[in-house]
């Protein structure tokens, strides 16, 4: 097969020369790789079954050497095995002789003299190759053995954060850095790599770590899951999701709204009685005030029919919200929604469980859905299978992609804080007037019962016991508390996120510690909430505890 070797013009930008190449946008696999001649049969099964299938579908454009050696010429031999030809970009130095030039790369690209640094413009060739718009190509390195050029060229990788397939067995730097990866088994803690460099990749670089007796489907599914960036799947799960949560979320403030409703009725109907009541076994209002009530068509005996009716619509409302527990019901939406949440924020800042490194054999999209599906399972144990939660369609395209550090900081933390900052400042005012006015209408109640209007007293009492009921249902002092707590956190977390360098921002480990704290907090503030109003409702209702699972 021929091949057509492009002599790269210095003069040009390599923006330029890219350009002129035409190449479809497609991911990149770099081939890096020195091994022992006795694997060539291994290492083509690989190239054959795992890599060239993979440039072919669902495509991506192969980047090496072009030697007529090693994994190169491999390479070639496996592409041209197959059914159709995947794209082969060799990128070769000047004084490469052309008989060291595998025919089977279709286009190679030759540097010029003046470029003698051959593997620096070779990565500044791929990184004008991976460039995309806002959305970077994939990039993915698949490391053979390896010696000190595959050692500086896996330092580039990592220091672009491009992930690194590296197949151990196959002798050298691959093998040093697997065995620099592996925690020692007596459970010590691992020794650091003496050479500086490979050092570096330990702690920097993004490993996959694979075998040469890897079966082919492990070695494609690691493959896969990188250069295949599948768009529509990732949509498509988020938007599902995302749907779910606001299905939740809506749910949960129309039950929030129906019990706040029912416990203010009863709270008024309780003073209400009292009121009535006392108004009843006393003579207080006027006679002139009472025939003007009459005149106006209030029918006698008005009284006493309130007396009789207050504490009917009591009973009434007490045994809807015992049976219904509509209360319940918001806590136990709420706290799915809040779960589902952060599983989302983990799952878009691919932290965690969904970091690349974890999600070699099972797809980040997967395990998003096993989580979902564990979260609403609770649910249906729980009284919330009593209700119709209705289908709400998505109504936000910006939530279905991937967020940068910088921007989970932005939608998550800072979304938080000023959450948290309106509610303990509308908390603080709602426990001040309130605690306020319970002081006031108990110095009353004092003041009533010295000027011996003992039945006022009563009242008094009614509607300082209507406030503190009111103040333990809305579990105001403990959740002003606890959003202060998570406030203070999530502050301190962004503190300590800015004050981080910009190389410091690019470490997985930083990363991970961010969105990990992050949701901890919010988890733990939730999880303090939703026990807290359990136990209030419960109180209140005089029942057992309900099942949340």
């Amino acid at each position: 097969m021929s091949h057509t070797i492009i002599d790269v013009d210095a003069a040009k930008s390599i923006e330029a020369t890219v350009k002129e190449l035409n190449l479809p946008r497609l991911p990149l696999i770099i081939l890096l790789g020195d091994f022992d001649p006795n694997l060539s049969d291994q290492v083509l099964s690989i190239c054959s079954r795992v890599i060239a299938p993979s440039a072919l579908d669902p495509g991506a454009l192969v980047l090496d050497d072009a030697r007529s050696s090693g994994c190169a010429a491999l390479m070639g031999q496996a592409a041209l095995d197959q059914d159709k030809m995947p794209q082969l970009l060799g990128i070769i130095p000047k004084d490469r002789a052309d008989s060291d030039i595998d025919p089977n790369h279709e286009v190679v690209l030759r540097l010029p003299d003046v470029w003698s640094d051959s593997p620096k413009w070779t990565f500044q060739i791929i990184d004008e190759l991976a460039k995309d718009g806002a959305n970077p190509t994939p990039v993915l390195a698949v490391l053979f053995g390896g010696k000190d050029p595959e050692k500086k060229a896996v330092i580039r990788c990592a220091r672009r954060d491009w992930p690194v397939l590296v197949i151990s067995k196959t002798g050298g730097l691959a093998d040093q850095i697997i065995k620099a990866k592996t925690p020692p088994t007596d459970g010590t803690v691992p020794t650091t790599p003496l050479d500086p460099e490979l050092r570096e990749i330990v702690e920097t670089a993004t490993i996959y770590p694979a075998s040469i007796d890897s079966t082919a489907d492990d070695l494609a599914r690691i493959l896969l899951g990188r250069i295949d960036a599948h768009p529509e799947t990732l949509a498509a799960t988020l938007k599902e999701v995302w749907s779910r949560l606001d299905e939740l979320d809506r749910a949960a403030m129309l039950r929030q709204k129906r019990f706040r409703r029912i416990e203010l009725a009863l709270i008024i109907l309780a003073v209400l009685a009292a009121l009535f009541a006392i108004l009843t076994v006393t003579n207080v209002i006027p006679v002139a005030f009472v025939t003007f009530l009459h005149e106006w068509y209030v029918p006698v005996g008005t009284l006493h029919f309130l007396v009789v009716l207050t504490p009917i619509a009591i009973s009434i409302l007490s045994a809807y919200n015992s049976h219904f527990r509509d209360g319940t019901k918001w806590i136990l939406l709420r706290g799915a929604a809040e779960a589902l949440k952060r599983e989302v924020f983990r799952f878009r800042s691919r932290a965690g469980a969904y970091s690349d490194e974890q999600c070699l054999l099972n797809s980040r999209e997967s395990k998003l859905a096993a989580r979902v599906k564990d979260i609403t399972s609770s649910l249906e144990q729980s009284e919330v299978n009593k209700i119709n939660i209705d289908k709400l369609p998505p109504n936000d395209d910006s939530r279905e992609s991937f967020l940068t550090p910088d921007e989970y900081v932005d939608n998550r933390i800072h979304d938080q804080v000023s959450y948290f900052v309106k509610k303990t400042r509308a908390l603080s005012r709602q426990l001040s007037w309130m605690q306020a006015f319970i002081y006031v209408v108990g110095g009353t109640g004092t003041l009533l019962a010295a000027f011996h209007k003992d039945p006022w007293v009563a009242l008094a009492t009614a509607v300082v016991t209507a406030i503190t009921t009111k103040l333990q249902a809305d579990q105001v002092e403990t959740s002003l508390v606890q959003y202060n707590q998570a406030l203070t956190s999530l502050r301190n977390i962004d503190a300590w996120w800015k004050a981080l360098s910009r190389w410091e921002k690019m470490r997985r480990k930083n990363i991970d510690l961010l969105v990990d704290q992050t949701e901890k907090t919010l988890e733990s503030e939730t999880a303090g909430w939703v026990q807290q109003m359990q136990s209030a409702l419960d109180k209140l209702t005089e029942k057992e505890p309900a099942k949340t699972s």
